[in-house]
Formats: C-alpha cells, structure tokens, sequence
C-alpha cells in the first residue's frame, strides 16, 4: 500500500506531534543507534526492541504512532524518512540497527537486510542460533533495506542492518500486545530475541 504522506513535511502538515505521533530520542557517546522509524501502533514491537537493544549506553530514535488506531497513515517508507532529528542523529553512529515489521500473522520469522552485509550475516547467524527463524534478503530485494536513500544506511559508514519481523514474532515478544502493555509484559522470548542482536555489537 502507498504511503499516505511522502516525506516528513508532507506528514507534519496534516498530523500534530505529541497527539498523533512523537519523536522519542537517546544520544549516547557510541557508535551504536537503534532505530524503530515506525514505532508506536505503526508497527506494533518495534518501539520496544530498539529501547531495549540500545539499553543505556547506545543511542536510539524512535517515531511512534500515537492514534488509536489507523496508525499506517503515519508510515513513511524507510528511503523517503527525513525526520530532521533522524538525519542529525543517525550520522552520527557507524553502526545502525532498524527494526521494522512486515505482516505475517502465520509465522514467526525475521527477514535481515540492510546495507551492512558483515552485520547482516551476524544476525541472522544470532538469530538462529537461538533458535529464532530469519531470512537474508539478498541486495536489492524488496524490504532489503539495502537502498543507500534508507535511514538506516545514513551512518557514518553508510551501512545498517534492517530487520523485517514478522506480526506473529512480534505479538510473541509480549503478554499484552498494547501500547501500555508491552512495556510491562515483555517476556523471555523478547529478551532472548534483543540479546541476540545485541550479541552482534561491534565493540566501540
């Protein structure tokens, strides 16, 4: 489905932040950022697994969703997103790590793209190994996250991963699937999933 608005400002004209969407960020001295352009009710988790993969020592953005429902009309495809704060604080990591969802409420499965191919390789080799079922998008595939345009790759290396989670992964991550809930219900295979990400770090 298209995107209802086709960059920031086009969205900023028609929806008001802090009623409709927020921006939520954390700037920490490290070469890691989380991401999650599509937070909140866009893509339900997402929020979650990018507070929670950057802990306290890596930095994150978030833009979430805020309505009660009808949340897709604030998604805005990864290679058009020009928040201002995304693009002054993306570059300044090296390394980032986008989390997204696509729907699949069948199946628990992630799809890792992105344009750091090493990274990529990590995380899915994590994933699996803990028992989690993922994909490698090749270059170029649809949700590869591989377009140099894509927030995820406006590092200071000019490469991220991007992870596609599946609705089903997703809801598995928490006992309430709500805005209000997940933050107190994430259970052991959310934190199994993070740690897994976060095994594939790139020491500072």
């Amino acid at each position: 489905m298209a995107d209802t608005y086709q960059n920031y400002a086009d969205l900023a004209d028609s929806e008001v932040e802090g009623t409709d969407y927020q921006i939520r960020t954390q700037k920490k001295d490290s070469p890691i950022i989380a991401l999650a352009i599509h937070g909140g009710g866009i893509e339900t988790g997402t929020s979650e697994l990018a507070i929670a993969a950057a802990g306290d020592q890596n930095s994150y953005y978030l833009f979430e969703g805020l309505k009660s429902s009808g949340n897709g009309v604030l998604h805005i495809t990864s290679t058009h997103f020009d928040e201002p704060q995304a693009l002054e604080l993306v570059p300044t990591a090296t390394y980032s790590y986008s989390f997204h969802g696509f729907s699949d409420s069948e199946n628990k499965h992630t799809l890792v793209g992105g344009g750091d191919l090493e990274l990529r390789q990590k995380v899915y080799d994590a994933l699996v190994a803990n028992g989690f079922s993922a994909e490698i998008l090749e270059t170029g595939a649809e949700l590869g996250g591989s377009d140099p345009d894509n927030i995820a790759n406006k590092t200071k290396s000019g490469k991220g991963v991007q992870l596609e989670i599946s609705t089903l992964q997703r809801k598995s991550f928490f006992g309430t699937n709500t805005r209000e809930g997940r933050p107190q219900t994430q259970n052991e295979e959310f934190y199994r999933y993070v740690e897994a990400v976060k095994s594939t770090f790139p020491s500072a």
